[in-house]
């Protein structure tokens, strides 16, 4: 038997609500990309929609990597208050919840990886880590995120999460696809087909980066890493393993050609003013 396993708790109640919804977003998501392959789809859609779902993608994932993760979960950096609003309002459009919610947890997965205070531990199976435990109610313990709570446009996003999700995630693609008469179109494309993609590609960052790959850096905890799951994760996956060990590097590529996007946008922006104190150590593997 794994001890591990057996030492841990009950799993909490199950959160009807979130199951609801993420349920509902992935039936939506799945009806409309079945109604566009047979070409039965009783909605206009062209390339435009499909150019605006990769850029609301891209925006919030950055949002997600370089500012949720790397900003105000582990702070590598430091951001002017342009950069932290840019974090703020598309991070809402990744529908994670708050940054000071998601910080919470995520700094306790670090602190307690693979334990039985792990919110996403993969001690639970690979299901768990990777889509089980949103299911679930959550209880983040917002002592650990003493220096977001203090700020003001963390806690203003964390207040008036709700209507920055629906305006961000859901409204403000349907009225861009209106410019081209493709309302409905943008709407189903960007707010359900690219965030069922979006949610997926963050939740493998919880499963499959300590599942799949190797640990060069240490083998403490279930930390892998992996080019092939960096290039599902954008970016996260690169030397997950590294990053357990050394959290407040601003990279998790370290070298310049990896493939880690939140580095390049906080380096980019480092040199245009709106983020400075960039955070790196050489050390790359384990002495």
């Amino acid at each position: 038997m794994d001890t591990k396993k057996a030492e841990l708790p009950p799993k909490p109640p199950i959160d009807w609500g979130k199951l609801t919804s993420l349920v509902f977003v992935h039936l939506v998501a799945l009806v409309t990309i079945l109604l566009w392959i047979t070409g039965l789809q009783p909605i206009l859609w062209s390339w435009r929609s499909g150019v605006l779902a990769f850029m609301w993608f891209a925006l919030s994932s950055t949002a997600i990597t370089a500012g949720y993760h790397r900003l105000f979960s582990h702070p590598s950096h430091k951001a002017t208050s342009m950069l932290k609003l840019f974090h703020l309002l598309w991070g809402a459009a990744a529908v994670q919840g708050s940054a000071l919610q998601w910080s919470a947890q995520h700094r306790d997965h670090h602190t307690f990886v693979d334990g039985p205070r792990d919110p996403y531990n993969i001690q639970r199976g690979f299901w768990w880590a990777h889509v089980g435990w949103v299911f679930h109610k959550t209880y983040p313990n917002y002592a650990r995120v003493p220096d977001l709570t203090k700020d003001h446009l963390v806690s203003l996003q964390h207040h008036f999460e709700l209507p920055l999700t629906v305006g961000m995630g859901f409204l403000a693609p349907a009225a861009v696809g209106m410019l081209w008469g493709e309302a409905l179109g943008a709407f189903l494309v960007v707010s359900f087909v690219r965030l069922v993609i979006q949610w997926h590609m963050t939740f493998c960052v919880n499963s499959l980066a300590h599942y799949w790959g190797d640990q060069q850096y240490s083998t403490k905890n279930s930390s892998r890493s992996s080019f092939m799951v960096s290039l599902f994760t954008w970016g996260e996956g690169n030397n997950h393993n590294r990053h357990h060990s050394l959290p407040t590097d601003y990279r998790t590529g370290v070298e310049w050609y990896a493939f880690d996007p939140a580095k390049w946008f906080i380096w980019t922006c480092s040199k245009i003013g709106l983020a400075s104190n960039l955070r790196r150590f050489e050390r790359q593997v384990a002495s």
